[in-house]
């Protein structure tokens, strides 16, 4: 008797831990899809000093460049990817030159007093933004002219993410 109920509070405490550990995510978000579901992603956005991470979907296709294309596009192939939620929302072209070059980004992310919108556009020099890939993961850093939440105008935004494709 005593040993069923050893068993039974032991099992109790393995149970209500993990059901607190899967409540518990870090900054109060969502917690992240499970490894089941391998069409999701995490992708992180960082913006100045703010980062956030977009649990969902990431969309990444391939085609042939388009040298015409406003703006143009690099290499033999483009991969655009796509990633958003409620909060952020992320969209590159990347050539498959190594390393890829960057040929248009747009980033949008909401934050407390406001939201940060870097409206679609072209580098402007091969320093302004850069990318690396490693495997189906790419990681882009650089700057790009956008709004910002408390301020008129546009302004240079200091920006970083990275996601994987499928």
């Amino acid at each position: 008797m005593g040993r069923r109920i050893v068993v039974a509070a032991g099992l109790g405490v393995v149970v209500l831990v993990a059901g607190l550990s899967a409540c518990s995510t870090k900054g109060g978000g969502p917690a992240p899809p499970t490894s089941s579901n391998p069409a999701f992603s995490a992708t992180t956005v960082m913006l100045d000093q703010h980062t956030h991470t977009i649990y969902s979907a990431v969309d990444c296709n391939s085609s042939a460049a388009k040298p015409s294309a406003t703006p143009a596009e690099s290499g033999d192939l483009t991969t655009r990817i796509t990633a958003y939620d409620d909060s952020a929302s992320v969209s590159l072209a990347l050539s498959d030159e190594i390393p890829p070059s960057v040929d248009g980004f747009a980033i949008s992310l909401k934050v407390e007093n406001g939201q940060y919108q870097l409206a679609y556009q072209s580098v402007q020099s091969p320093t302004q933004v850069q990318a690396a890939k490693e495997g189906k993961s790419y990681t882009v850093t650089g700057a790009g002219q956008g709004t910002v939440p408390g301020q008129n105008g546009m302004r240079q935004v200091t920006f970083g993410i990275h996601v994987t494709c499928p």
